[in-house]
């Protein structure tokens, strides 16, 4: 009996170390999943958004609008303004007059988030749409293929860089920097290219034609001198019309005198 008392912390003791390791294999797996889905949640390990490997979409907004004005002078005070408050810019603009209409042309490029609000101002504060012309192309195929295309160019211009370092002859030398300027060059294609498909999505173009019919006034001493003149142009003509027909004045003049001559001369006495 007194064996098995003093054997009894040592039997107690095995229980609670067997308790122990039992815990510790139960949370192991559970302090493992913790651990793992903190990992995948870290900055460093984090997995990428489903699209953001792939450029959002890029769109070219263009469009003309032909509509007839009250006032040309006040129509163009009017569109500078909007696109003054819309953060755009006047790229061309020219007028002309015909006829008894005026007309003036404005090329817009806008945000193209502020495309269709302009285009509402437009249309409310003109008299009437002669034509109105909207289009979209979609260049988000072309903008991720020059982008994938420009990371490669210039990781190869990375490598070559770091060849002609480790270059050990003037033949290596050479070759390495022509094919260093020739991917450079292509560099520079690519980039030059994807900064005008940004540049066309950033901001859309809105070619705008406007016109007043009869504004003009009559103005009678523009045109009472220009009679003048036609009146003038026309006696000259008359003139020269009266020379070309000499040869019909001279016989008609000779057979008048001859008719004259006979008609005084007496007749002849009766015998």
């Amino acid at each position: 009996m007194k064996l098995f008392l003093l054997k009894l912390p040592i039997l107690f003791g095995f229980i609670v170390g067997a308790c122990g390791t039992q815990d510790t294999v139960d949370l192991a797996p559970e302090d493992a999943a913790v651990s793992y889905e903190k990992l995948l949640d870290s900055p460093e390990t984090e997995q990428p958004a489903a699209g953001t490997e792939f450029t959002e979409g890029k769109v070219i907004r263009e469009g003309d609008i032909y509509f007839e004005c009250r006032d040309i002078q006040e129509t163009d005070t009017f569109l500078k303004a909007e696109v003054k408050a819309a953060k755009g810019f006047i790229s061309n603009e020219s007028a002309n007059s015909y006829g008894e209409r005026t007309e003036k042309r404005l090329t817009i490029r806008i945000p193209s988030d502020q495309l269709d609000q302009l285009l509402e101002k437009i249309q409310s504060h003109a008299v009437r749409i002669e034509n109105t012309n909207i289009r979209s192309e979609d260049v988000t195929e072309q903008f991720i293929d020059v982008e994938a295309r420009l990371k490669t160019k210039k990781e190869l211009e990375i490598r070559y860089t770091e060849l002609l370092k480790q270059a050990k002859n003037v033949q290596e030398i050479l070759g390495l920097e022509r094919e260093l300027a020739n991917v450079r060059g292509e560099i520079e294609s690519m980039q030059g290219r994807l900064n005008y498909l940004s540049d066309r999505v950033a901001l859309s173009t809105l070619n705008v034609s406007f016109f007043v019919e009869g504004e003009r006034a009559f103005g009678f001493l523009s045109k009472a001198k220009e009679g003048l003149k036609n009146g003038w142009r026309n006696l000259q003509w008359f003139f020269i019309f009266i020379l070309n027909l000499w040869p019909f004045f001279l016989i008609f003049g000779a057979l008048l005198i001859w008719l004259l001559k006979r008609k005084k001369s007496p007749p002849p006495p009766m015998s």
